[in-house]
C-alpha cells in the first residue's frame, strides 16, 4: 500500500549544492536534475505543483520534468488526475511518499486503475518517491523520482530529500519575475542617485536631505548594491540608462 516514510533530517552533498545555486536557467535545473535522478537509479524526474482544487490538468503542473510527453498527454485527456491518490497522499502530508504502481492501481480499482496502470507501466514508471516542497509563499510543489528501482535506503532518502527542497527553491527564484530598478530602490535612494547625478556631494546631499552624511553614504551604498554597480558614478549610470534618471 501507499506509505510515507518517517521524518528524515537534512544531509548536505557540498559539490551538488554548488551547482544547484549555479543554475541560471531552467535548462540549467533540467541538466542537473537528470544527473541527480541517474545517479540514484531512477530514470524520471518532476518538478511541479500541488494541484489546487479545480485543477484538472498534469500538464499545467508540471515545471521542469523528463516525463514522456506522451505520458502525460494521454493522463490528461483519462482525467486521471481527479482523486489521483498520490497527490493526495502529498496534501495530507509533508512527508516523503513511497510509491509501486501495484498499489496504486489498486487504490484507484475499477477501470480507473487499470488504466493507470497500462499507462505508467508502458513508459517504465512503475516505482518512485515524491518529496513534498514549498515556496516563500506558502504555495505547495513536489518533487518526484521514478522508474523500476526498489526504494530509495533511508541515507538516500535524506540526501534526495534535501536536494529536492533545494532544486525546487531555485526554481522558483530562476521563474520569479524581475523586478525593476524603479521596485527595487526606495525613495530615498533614489533622491540620493538624482543629487548625486548632480554632483553633489555626501555632504551637500545631507543638508538638502536634512539628512546625516552617514545616512546618504548608506543610501548611495544600497543603490550601487541592489543596481549592481562598483561605485556611485556607476549607479548613477546605471539608473539614467533604466530610465530612473533623467
Amino acid at each position: 500500500m501507499l506509505k510515507n516514510v518517517g521524518a528524515l533530517n537534512d544531509i548536505s552533498d557540498a559539490d551538488l549544492v554548488s551547482e544547484i545555486a549555479k543554475c541560471e536557467t531552467s535548462y540549467d535545473i533540467l541538466r542537473l536534475a537528470r544527473e541527480i535522478t541517474k545517479q540514484h537509479g531512477y530514470d524520471f524526474f518532476s518538478i511541479s505543483r500541488l494541484p489546487t482544487g479545480d485543477e484538472r490538468y498534469l500538464s499545467n503542473l508540471s515545471i521542469v520534468s523528463n516525463w514522456p510527453p506522451e505520458l502525460v498527454s494521454t493522463f490528461d485527456q483519462l482525467g486521471l488526475l481527479d482523486d489521483c491518490s498520490i497527490f493526495e497522499g502529498l496534501r495530507k502530508s509533508t512527508r516523503p511518499l513511497v510509491w509501486n504502481l501495484e498499489d496504486v492501481a489498486d487504490v484507484s480499482s475499477g477501470q480507473k486503475g487499470a488504466m493507470i496502470y497500462d499507462l505508467f507501466s508502458t513508459f517504465g514508471l512503475k516505482k518512485g518517491v515524491f518529496f513534498s516542497t514549498h515556496e516563500p509563499s506558502g504555495r505547495r510543489g513536489t518533487i518526484s523520482f521514478s522508474g523500476t528501482r526498489d526504494a530509495p535506503t533511508e541515507t538516500e532518502m535524506m540526501e534526495l530529500s534535501y536536494l529536492s527542497n533545494l532544486l525546487y527553491e531555485r526554481v522558483v527564484e530562476i521563474r520569479a519575475p524581475a523586478q525593476a530598478p524603479e521596485q527595487l530602490l526606495s525613495v530615498r535612494e533614489r533622491e540620493c542617485l538624482v543629487w548625486t547625478s548632480a554632483g553633489k556631494t555626501s555632504a551637500e546631499i545631507a543638508a538638502i536631505l536634512e539628512l546625516s552624511e552617514h545616512t546618504v553614504n548608506h543610501y548611495l551604498s544600497a543603490a550601487c548594491q541592489k543596481l549592481g554597480a562598483v561605485n556611485r558614478a556607476h549607479a548613477v549610470a546605471k539608473s539614467i540608462r533604466s530610465g530612473l534618471l533623467d
